[in-house]
């Protein structure tokens, strides 16, 4: 539900579908690279991955942790549609 009302705030990012596990992929665009989204986020307490970790083969993908307790994550999510916005 964060990551829905993430993607609803932030139309420029998309969740891939996955049918389970552990981790959400979000596509980001390409406005900045992997490097810069993650550790643009890095600065702001939200630990993401860069797609090219999982061998992604383009760049504008991120992967997130599905586990955080919820106020963390939920907190992460708000941080993230800020950090977007500001590569608008």
């Amino acid at each position: 539900a964060a990551l829905d009302r993430l993607v609803a705030a932030r139309p420029e990012l998309s969740v891939l579908s996955a049918q389970g596990g552990w981790a959400a992929v979000l596509r980001v665009p390409r406005t900045r690279s992997e490097e810069e989204w993650a550790l643009g986020l890095l600065r702001g307490d939200v630990v993401v991955h860069p797609g090219h970790f999982y061998d992604f083969a383009d760049e504008g993908y991120l992967v997130l942790s599905l586990i955080p307790e919820p106020d963390v994550f939920h907190a992460g999510c708000a941080r993230l549609a800020e950090f977007a916005g500001e590569g608008a």
